[in-house]
């Protein structure tokens, strides 16, 4: 009965929040949260900073990634010190790199790349794992299968990079080609599912000058191929068949990521395939050798249950407060855009 409640409340609630942005996060009014007063510039003019739904939605995914990596995990059996030392590591590669890849990829100082961090992340996360079962866990009797664990943080990653893309959908990055180069059967598939992007203060606007232009909704699609490919890997996670959760939302994530690149219209680093797209590929082998070599495995069947209440507890809830209010002030205050806001009396309401 818990497994058919969460699937199908997840399952509603992503279905609910994809419809409304979609509809409405292309708009204008939807990219700018506030505008916080931070010196005065004369009368009753302040220079402000914005704060951005982009943020909001990134900090979100975040969180999202992280909870079901806890309740995956604590379904599993694995205990707290073992889940907090291993995900502790890999944030510590995953948080800077995702500026210094775009940084060292798309030559930007104000930038972030998802698909470079994540990168980064899987890489170095199966030996993360080793490295603490070798030097701490094992001897404390708290192990962590490689497959189970890569599994949680595969299917963590999906949901939590499904529902970020509607950060890209407010700010206007990421975006698509124009609907009218598109060809054959693409052309007539996206010339009744496309996005329209208004408002100057949109990257697909200062960038490319394409507000107010059809375009292919890539944002749109990576953010249900993603969340639809997590569902499933959760289930099948839930169900014992951990390398079928793993390399289902391996394989969609990292396929759909290189072919994506191909609909955007975005730059993405020189050369016909982009660096990120070579990354996403090369994951995929990566992995199958990976496994076929270490022979990493895991038995038992997770109890969802369990791991739904680990994270319902006052200091899981905490953690994830300061964890998205983190995540917002990394990425939430807008540094290519400027704001002035003039505070007044509202006379007649006095």
């Amino acid at each position: 009965m818990t497994d058919i409640v969460f699937f199908s409340s997840l399952g509603s609630f992503l279905a609910v929040m994809f419809y409304l942005a979609f509809r409405k996060f292309p708009g204008e009014r939807w990219q700018v949260f506030a505008a916080v007063p931070v010196s005065k510039i004369d009368g009753e003019k302040w220079k402000a900073v914005n704060i951005t739904y982009y943020g909001i939605l990134t900090a979100t995914g975040f969180i999202m990634a992280i909870l079901m990596v806890l309740i995956m995990s604590s379904a599993s059996g694995y205990r707290t010190p073992a889940i907090a030392g291993i995900m502790a590591a890999i944030l510590l590669f995953f948080v800077p790199s995702a500026k210094l890849m775009a940084l060292i990829v798309e030559k930007k100082k104000h930038t972030i790349t998802v698909g470079g961090a994540v990168f980064v992340m899987l890489m170095s996360a199966p030996w993360i794992v080793k490295a603490e079962n070798i030097l701490i866990f094992n001897d404390m009797g708290m192990g962590v299968s490689e497959l189970s664990f890569m599994a949680v943080i595969i299917t963590g990653y999906a949901f939590g990079e499904g529902f970020g893309r509607l950060a890209c959908i407010s700010f206007g990055c990421c975006y698509g080609k124009r609907v009218e180069d598109m060809k054959g059967l693409a052309g007539k598939l996206f010339s009744k599912f496309y996005f329209i992007f208004e408002g100057k203060t949109k990257k697909i606007s200062y960038h490319d000058c394409m507000d107010g232009v059809r375009v292919v909704p890539v944002q749109g699609i990576t953010a249900v191929l993603y969340t639809v490919s997590g569902l499933v890997s959760l289930y099948l996670f839930m169900k014992g068949f951990y390398s079928g959760a793993f390399f289902v939302s391996l394989a969609v994530t990292q396929l759909w990521r290189f072919f994506s690149e191909f609909l955007r219209s975005d730059y993405r680093g020189g050369g016909s395939i982009s660096a990120y797209q070579w990354m996403s590929l090369f994951s995929i082998p990566y992995f199958v050798a990976y496994f076929n070599i270490i022979h990493s495995s895991s038995s038992g069947v997770p109890s969802l249950y369990q791991g739904l209440l680990y994270v319902w507890s006052p200091g899981v809830i905490i953690i994830a407060i300061i964890l998205w209010i983190g995540a917002l002030l990394y990425t939430g205050i807008s540094t290519v855009t400027g704001a002035e806001v003039k505070i007044h009396v509202i006379k007649e309401n006095i």
